[in-house]
């Protein structure tokens, strides 16, 4: 069975399959930033504000 992860973007509520990080190059290139909204742009991300 796959296991999956929280998109490591703190704003983010996507899933990520085991061995990735993000679930997005958006997301992957907020790496080390602060951001209170995700716009991964995927449809069942909530975009949470932090």
């Amino acid at each position: 069975m796959s296991e999956t992860k929280k998109c490591a973007q703190p704003a983010c509520s996507c899933t990520v399959p085991k061995g990735e990080d993000y679930c997005s190059t958006y997301c992957e290139s907020t790496k080390g930033t602060t951001e209170i909204m995700c716009k991964c742009g995927h449809p069942g991300c909530k975009g949470d504000v932090v």
